[in-house]
């Protein structure tokens, strides 16, 4: 019976992603991605729906759509970029691996939504992306979601974090929301073939102020997200 389920989560789960790829691409022809994030939301949520995965939300804190934020995630699985979609109040960019931009029709969406490439084997070229992020912030007033991890965490377990997105915040001046996803990776495991239903739960913390960041050293900011990620997470 998992198995038959499991079947079809993949064939409804392709079909209905597919199908959102391509609806962003014809509406990135006529509009800004922040006039069409509602409408892709609510197909993430419907995807989900269909595949017997319940979504719950919480927020410490209600979220000013006015202003841009940098969120900070821990990252479990390949899914949470679509949970994001799914969760988040408003539209936010990204910075990808470089090489998802090769991806067929997905790299095709992600360059028509602006997302950033980064290279994380190369420390001069991930700096570069996180100035264009900054420039994206205070510019277009658009907010950006960083996985601090650098890499999906093969255990769900909260991996260390790398210093460079740290120094991103510090420079960025704006401010910082942890957010906390769980069980996203019970949903397709990577050390198993199968996917399944179960409930995700996405918590946004108490956004950290940027007059806060700023006299905090990147060791100390690094920590104290680290700690409020894995409280936020059930770590």
């Amino acid at each position: 019976m998992k198995k038959l389920v499991s079947i079809y989560m993949y064939i409804v789960g392709f079909l209905m992603l597919v199908a959102i790829f391509l609806i962003q691409l014809l509406l990135r022809l006529f509009f800004k991605p922040q006039k069409t994030f509602p409408i892709i939301s609510f197909l993430f949520r419907l995807t989900f729906k269909l595949l017997f995965i319940k979504l719950e939300i919480t927020y410490e804190k209600t979220l000013d759509k006015g202003k841009p934020y940098i969120f900070m995630a821990n990252h479990t699985s390949f899914w949470d970029v679509f949970v994001a979609g799914a969760t988040f109040p408003f539209y936010v960019s990204a910075l990808e691996a470089h090489t998802h931009f090769r991806w067929p029709i997905y790299g095709l969406v992600i360059k028509a939504y602006g997302q950033i490439p980064i290279n994380r084997s190369n420390p001069k070229a991930s700096w570069k992306s996180f100035l264009k992020a900054i420039e994206r912030l205070h510019k277009e007033k658009i907010s950006i979601i960083v996985f601090p991890e650098g890499t999906r965490s093969k255990d769900g377990r909260l991996q260390r974090f790398k210093k460079i997105p740290f120094k991103f915040a510090k420079e960025a001046g704006v401010d910082l929301v942890p957010v906390g996803f769980i069980n996203v990776n019970n949903l397709s495991p990577m050390t198993n073939f199968w996917i399944q239903p179960v409930k995700i739960k996405v918590n946004f913390g108490h956004p950290i102020p940027g007059e806060q960041i700023a006299q905090m050293s990147v060791e100390e900011l690094s920590d104290r997200v680290y700690e409020e990620i894995k409280r936020l997470s059930g770590q």
